[in-house]
């Protein structure tokens, strides 16, 4: 620290905005106590958060100001502060607080003096066990006929490098996880797409086989055969318009965050730190943690994104293939109730089109519940009770109809 005539002004501009960011640092952990007292958690949530700001503002001036050195310095300097506050400053400060008759302040400033030669203890065998640590450190050195050996066995090393097998696979599977469970969240597409043209094609099949006169097929089978066209092109087109919705707003989110970061690191660091304390983690625990995460911005701005967001920098969804899925799965699904159209006349086809529609559904619902690890019993029952609703309204518009309009 720079000290006596040799302070320039903006040493003494740095100790001051020093002093205030500690103050406000401290005040505004005790406003977010107060708050959580009163019910607030909101509003205590603010406070820690423009703490943390606070904090991460006076260690930046701190180490402009040259106030922090090697920890064995660092510790030399606070024990020679708490030795001072201890036998002269604190003793001092009670005795003019009972002078004023303010025991209140008395009693604050005695527990305070207590914790501080508690805290010399601790600061005084930390050091001496610092100074052992580094005299061991120094005896323990490798000499230069060490350190040759120690190059010449790298080189080797180098030149036939050792796979561990287990950790390329462990490292390779860690890569391809991910777009494993992106391909597994198609399941989305394909029960939603094959559900819809099972069910939306048993109704209008039902309905226009209801409504004919006759065994003319032929009617059922074109309405049939262009509602599944249809509600292809639609599944499809809205399947790849939602995703890439959903791409562009993750895309935008992660611009803005970074652009954050960019603008007011010491706002995210802060942020960061709130973070991992809503997680469990003790307010010292936080900070440590928040200071090696934001050493790497690829990895500070991943991490904001996954627990502020909820979201992750690596896109895995693509518009196509989500398309191409639900389109698919409607068009397949669709079929199912068409096909007794093409070999059985209308009255025997319409129960034996709801049949296998039923048993198609109750078959998707097993296999989604396979994939999802539930029961597939149920799974298939609660998909079938769906279809059996829209297939019984469906044939009962197709019966009334006819009769409304004569």
């Amino acid at each position: 620290m720079t000290t006596g005539s040799s302070l320039t002004r903006t040493d003494r501009n740095l100790w001051n905005a020093i002093v205030t960011e500690s103050v406000a640092n401290v005040k505004y952990q005790a406003f977010a106590q107060q708050a959580l007292i009163e019910g607030h958690p909101e509003i205590a949530q603010i406070f820690q958060e423009v703490a943390g700001a606070e904090n991460i503002h006076g260690i930046n001036h701190l180490r402009v100001a040259g106030d922090v050195k090697s920890t064995a310095e660092n510790l030399r300097s606070v024990i020679a502060g708490e030795a001072e506050e201890a036998a002269r400053v604190y003793p001092q400060m009670i005795q003019a607080a009972l002078d004023e008759g303010r025991r209140d302040a008395a009693d604050t400033f005695r527990m305070a003096m207590d914790r501080e030669q508690h805290h010399l203890q601790m600061f005084e065998k930390s050091l001496n066990d610092l100074e052992h640590k580094l005299s061991e450190q120094a005896l323990a050195q490798p000499t230069p006929a060490q350190v040759q050996q120690a190059e010449a066995v790298a080189r080797n090393e180098a030149a036939e490098p050792f796979i561990d097998r287990q950790s390329w696979a462990s490292t390779e599977e860690v890569d391809t996880e991910r777009w494993r469970i992106a391909a597994s969240s198609r399941v989305r597409e394909v029960v939603f797409g094959a559900q819809d043209g099972l069910v939306s094609t048993l109704a209008l099949v039902t309905a226009v086989a209801a409504a004919v006169t006759g065994d003319n097929a032929s009617f059922v089978l074109v309405a049939g055969l262009a509602g599944a066209l249809a509600g292809m092109i639609s599944m499809a087109t809205g399947a790849f318009l939602g995703s890439r919705a959903e791409q562009d707003l993750q895309r935008a989110e992660i611009e803005k965050e970074a652009r954050e970061l960019e603008e007011h690191p010491a706002e995210e660091l802060a942020e960061l730190v709130s973070l991992y304390q809503r997680e469990g983690l003790s307010l010292r625990e936080a900070r440590g943690l928040a200071d090696k995460v934001s050493e790497d911005k690829d990895l500070w701005l991943r991490t904001l994104l996954e627990k502020e967001l909820g979201i992750s920098p690596d896109i895995t969804s693509n518009p196509f293939k989500d398309a191409l899925t639900m389109g698919g799965a409607f068009v397949v699904a669709a079929m199912i109730p068409i096909l007794p159209y093409f070999f059985l006349e209308v009255g025997s086809a319409i129960p034996v089109s709801v049949g296998v529609t039923l048993a198609g559904l109750y078959a998707l619902g097993m296999w989604k519940g396979r994939l999802v690890k539930k029961s597939p019993w149920v799974q298939g029952l609660e998909i079938l009770i769906i279809g059996s609703v829209g297939a019984a309204l469906s044939y009962g518009i197709g019966e009334a109809v006819p009769r409304i309009f004569g």
